[in-house]
């Protein structure tokens, strides 16, 4: 192996460790705060021997946000208390599992039944499907039921599905055999669909993963950048502490923590194969352009009137060319 090599080894294996650590911000704090609430009042009534209607979360933002993540995050905050689905653990306090699309009923529910590890014989109806999920969360003793992108219920679904959908929903917080907490992550629209039945839209609690704004967030995405600088072990130049940089890089970031979070990561594993000595507007400029394929006057971390590229579109042409690219 070259010097080259092992410098790009090096640096994409801090770049991967630094990608599995996560910086506590304020909604995370929220999101933990509401789920001990009804973890404690779930384990409250079973103790009590009530079957109680349950409550759930609501978490929504944009795509990028870090809602995954942080859902994640909150529910490895009970590694020692929590019981999660294995092989060798057929009960299970939360099982959590990505909305398939298209969402018809049917096939959320046969994937619900897949992540339940309950493998169907031969084929069934939807409402055959659900009856067994309902017996499953019974027999597994689940508390918690994560579903992710879950404004995928909306799309491609028509009305009478997308109330189908949520109808049934509600049914596994409301069943008196054994009732299950929603916790539902999605996009905005996803408030949208939870909003066609009050019922539902009463027992969640909702929680916004907000747009970050560098004259509020400044504070936090310093300490976030410290924080990952101290992990990865390298310096950082003085001038990414600034308002002027922080606001660029919001901008780069979509306003969302999640890619934020990224940049930050892999603009050390940028200056970690290129071999500086510590981080600096550079690293960022190079790793935007990386990510993007983007010309320097289309990079937000350079670009004067950087506010105005949209930095969600891959390979944007230089200011000019874009008739070229279209006659091409």
């Amino acid at each position: 192996m070259t010097a080259a090599q092992a410098r790009v080894a090096e640096a994409v294996r801090v770049t991967t460790a630094l990608k599995g650590h996560f910086f506590p911000t304020p909604t995370f704090r929220e999101v933990q705060r509401e789920f001990d609430l009804l973890l404690a009042e779930r384990r409250a009534n079973i103790e009590a021997r009530r079957q109680r209607e349950t409550r759930g979360l609501l978490l929504v933002g944009a795509s990028g946000a870090g809602k995954t993540t942080l859902v994640e995050a909150v529910l490895r905050q009970h590694t020692t208390d929590l019981r999660m689905l294995s092989k060798e653990q057929e009960q299970a306090d939360v099982i959590s599992m990505k909305v398939p699309s298209p969402a018809t009923p049917k096939g959320v529910g046969l994937a619900m039944l897949e992540a339940l590890g309950y493998h169907l014989r031969r084929d069934r109806s939807a409402h055959i499907i659900w009856q067994l999920i309902k017996s499953q969360f019974a027999a597994r003793q689940v508390l918690f039921l994560h579903l992710d992108e879950a404004q995928d219920f909306g799309q491609h679904n028509n009305r009478s599905d997308q109330y189908a959908v949520i109808s049934t929903l509600k049914s596994l917080m409301q069943s008196p055999e054994w009732p299950v907490g929603l916790i539902l992550s999605g996009m905005p629209r996803l408030l949208d669909l939870v909003n066609m039945d009050t019922q539902l839209a009463r027992r969640l609690k909702p929680v916004e993963v907000h747009p970050l704004k560098a004259s509020v967030d400044g504070r936090m995405i310093v300490s976030a950048l410290r924080q990952y600088a101290v992990a990865a072990q390298v310096a950082v130049e003085d001038s990414l502490y600034t308002p002027r940089f922080v606001t660029r890089l919001v901008h780069a970031s979509d306003y969302c923590f999640g890619i934020l979070a990224e940049l930050i990561c892999e603009a050390i594993g940028q200056m970690l194969m290129a071999g500086e000595g510590e981080l600096s507007e550079k690293s960022f400029v190079a790793c935007y352009a990386r990510r993007s394929g983007c010309p320097e006057g289309l990079n937000p971390f350079i670009a004067e009137n950087f506010r105005a590229i949209n930095v969600r579109e891959l390979l944007q042409p230089a200011p000019g060319l874009g008739d070229i690219r279209r006659r091409a």
